[in-house]
């Protein structure tokens, strides 16, 4: 495996951090104060700060990478992280929330108001932006 997946996948650990983080600010802060009024509001804005903290760090890895990075490297990385990012949140819901697979699919229903998926996008999108971004200067 190439040093570069490597070192993304333990970034993806620095995410995970990150999601953590992000999730306890808003069960600890805003979420009891949203909830009974504006329903699952908290999840999507949880979701955006979570982009936008995702990103941040995405631009920092990727800045501070000495690898210039192809898109094919970017989506690989990005797709190794969906991935983790997925088993993480699907074992973490079985056994630690104790909800079913069919509940935790239901998380990605954009339609129904959840957010989740886009979070998912954002890890591909990101990196791509960033590359872009680093490109110019």
């Amino acid at each position: 495996m190439r040093k570069s997946y490597v070192k993304a996948i333990l970034f993806w650990f620095v995410l995970l951090i990150i999601a953590l983080i992000n999730a306890t600010i808003r069960e600890l802060t805003y979420k009891p104060l949203l909830e009974p009024y504006i329903g699952i509001w908290a999840h999507q804005i949880s979701s955006i700060t979570a982009i936008i903290f995702f990103f941040i760090a995405i631009f920092f890895f990727i800045r501070n990478s000495k690898e210039n990075f192809s898109k094919k490297q970017l989506i690989t990385m990005s797709s190794i992280w969906i991935l983790l990012t997925i088993l993480f949140e699907t074992l973490m819901n079985f056994f630690w929330r104790k909800i079913s697979l069919i509940q935790t699919l239901q998380t990605y229903y954009f339609w129904n108001g959840e957010a989740w998926i886009f979070v998912l996008i954002s890890l591909v999108v990101s990196p791509l932006i960033v590359r872009r971004i680093l490109k110019k200067k």
